[in-house]
This record gives C-alpha cells, sequence and structure tokens, in this order.
C-alpha cells in the first residue's frame, strides 16, 4: 500500500511539473512574440538589401554588375529604400549601374567598387545617393564618368540626391576620363541644390565636371546653387571645369566650392576653369611648381561676379571675364 502510495506521489509531482513548465512555456511564447514584434519593428528601421541577395561575389574576380543592380532595382520596388555592401570586400563591375530614386546606395567605409571596362558607371536619379567606400577605374581605356547626375532628373531643394564620403581613384595612370560630371543639354533640364560631401578624386582628367549647355532652339538649362564641400582633388589634368555662359541660356551660376584641397602634378594644366556667373570658389592648391602650366585658374569671356580665393599669385590667374572677385596671396 505504502509502495502504490508512493508512486501515486511521484505521478501526482510529474503532473505538477508538466502543467507549472507548459504554463511557463505559454508565458515565454507570449513574451516571445512580444519580442518578435518589436525585433520585426527594429529590423523594419534598418533594413537594407544586400548585392549578396542577388548572387553577388564580392571576391574582386566574378562581376557583380548584375547582382548590384537587382539589389537596387528590388529596394526601389519594394520600399525598403537602402542597398548596402559590406564589408572590406571588392565588388567587380563591367557594366553601369543606375541608383534609382529614393534608393540610397551604402559601402563600408573600405568596401571596394572595381571597375574594368569603358562606361558610365554610376547614375543618379533623383533623390538617389551614393556614400562610403571607394571605385577604382582599372581599365587603361576609360574615358566616361564615374559618378553622373542628369539634369532631366530636375533636381531642386525639396530633393535628396547626394553624393558623401567616397573615394574616387583612376589607378590606370592614364589621366582619362570624369570622376564626378553634372550636365545639363535637354528642354527643361536643371540641377540645383545638389550636396556633394567629402570626396576625394585622383588620377582623372577632370576631377568635377559640370556642363549646361542649350540645343538649336536655344532652350535654358542651368546647374546653379550646388554645393561641393571638402572636396580633394589629386593629379587631374583640369581638376574642376565648369562650362556654360553668361547669358542665362545655358547657366553654371551660383555653385559653392568650398575647403577645396587640391594637389597639383606635372599631367595638371588647370586647378579650375570657370565659365559662369557668381560662383563662389575657394580652397589650398599645393605644389604649383609641377604645373605644366603657369595659370592654374582660367576665367573664361563666359565668366562674370564670380569670387575665387586660393593661396596663389595674380600671375596664376587668368580673368577673361567681367566683374570676377580674386583673392590670392599677395
Amino acid at each position: 500500500m505504502k509502495k502504490r502510495t508512493a508512486v501515486f506521489a511521484i505521478l501526482f509531482f510529474c503532473l505538477g511539473a508538466f502543467i507549472m513548465m507548459g504554463f511557463n512555456q505559454f508565458l515565454t511564447k507570449e513574451d516571445d512574440v512580444s519580442s518578435s514584434a518589436a525585433d520585426l519593428e527594429n529590423r523594419d528601421q534598418v533594413m537594407y538589401v544586400t548585392p549578396e541577395q542577388f548572387e553577388a561575389g564580392g571576391v574582386g574576380s566574378k562581376d557583380d554588375s548584375e547582382a548590384i543592380q537587382n539589389a537596387i532595382d528590388y529596394s526601389a520596388k519594394s520600399n525598403v529604400g537602402m542597398v548596402r555592401l559590406t564589408g572590406n570586400k571588392t565588388y567587380v563591375l563591367t557594366k553601369g549601374v543606375v541608383i534609382r530614386e529614393k534608393v540610397e546606395l551604402q559601402l563600408d567605409q573600405n568596401t571596394k567598387i572595381q571597375v574594368t571596362g569603358d562606361f558610365r558607371v554610376f547614375e543618379l536619379e533623383r533623390n538617389a545617393s551614393i556614400t562610403n567606400g571607394i571605385i577604382e577605374i582599372v581599365t587603361p581605356t576609360f574615358t566616361s564618368e564615374v559618378i553622373y547626375i542628369d539634369g532631366q532628373t530636375q533636381n531642386w531643394s525639396t530633393e535628396r540626391t547626394r553624393v558623401h564620403n567616397i573615394a574616387i581613384i583612376n589607378s590606370n595612370g592614364m589621366h582619362q576620363g570624369t570622376a564626378l560630371s553634372l550636365y545639363a543639354n535637354k528642354p527643361g533640364d536643371y540641377i540645383s541644390f545638389v550636396n556633394i560631401s567629402d570626396v576625394n578624386i585622383n588620377g582623372f582628367y577632370n576631377g568635377i565636371r559640370i556642363e549646361a549647355r542649350s540645343g538649336e532652339d536655344k532652350h535654358p538649362t542651368w546647374i546653379s546653387g550646388n554645393r561641393f564641400t571638402n572636396i580633394t582633388l589629386d593629379h587631374c589634368v583640369r581638376c574642376i571645369e565648369l562650362i556654360g555662359d553668361v547669358s542665362g541660356a545655358n547657366e553654371t551660376s551660383g555653385n559653392q566650392f568650398t575647403q577645396l584641397q587640391i594637389q597639383i602634378s606635372k599631367v595638371t594644366e588647370r586647378a579650375i576653369v570657370l565659365s559662369g556667373s557668381s560662383n563662389r570658389i575657394d580652397g589650398i592648391i599645393w605644389d604649383t611648381h609641377l604645373a605644366s602650366e603657369t595659370a592654374l585658374i582660367e576665367l573664361t569671356t563666359q565668366s562674370a561676379y564670380n569670387q575665387i580665393e586660393f593661396n596663389l599669385k595674380q600671375n596664376n590667374i587668368i580673368n577673361a571675364g567681367n566683374q570676377n572677385n580674386y583673392r590670392g596671396a599677395p
């Protein structure tokens, strides 16, 4: 009898323990649901797409062009808004990529895009951005643009187009192509109030090229009011070039270049070539004695009311424009 009672006691104890374990498990599941909901909410706040989800390699030998483009396209269609390339990887491009509207392509600090071939590398649609990382051109025949913004995007102060914290390097030794290009040439084209900051450019024909042109019907185009801040230009043939006029037909005006650092080398012809009006440019130009030409800043006949401030003497300036103001070394 005692033995049977002991067995019942053990069974009763086990049953109670099982019920309590189930109850605790129920509570844990409810807690998990709450926790999962919170985690999901947090993930929604930082959600991004990676090229690896579209079979990118990031190993420096596989063509990652389609994977990166597919990640951008998916991010645009699903309203995720961000594509991230992470780690100290090297992604290879053999054809151009379009960064879609409302998408940011974000690299880690030392993530590299290696460009093989001659093509426009990144074209930014309106409200598109590219931040961080390194873009390296390795093909000697490269003559195209690395980052390109077209006036048909009609960027205005309401937009969020941005280029930030990127190193753009042409390591092929040929000094061709353009690192950063803003271009307008069709009816209604304009680019205004875009912010470009903390960019290092090395080894191109044009470091930064801004060009506004008008067609046969003389329709107006303009690239005006854009800000270029903390830009370093090194070892370029023409570091900054603005092409336009002062008539208003194709206008390059009111752009600000502040805190420039320009390193001259033996290939440099001009640090600045400027057409247009009311632009503001200031900075430091290094090792002027290395340049192939004495005049490092040229203000063309189509320039007016620009304000330029560098550490150069007057004999380093060609001023063929109207009422341009240069402040420099005595």
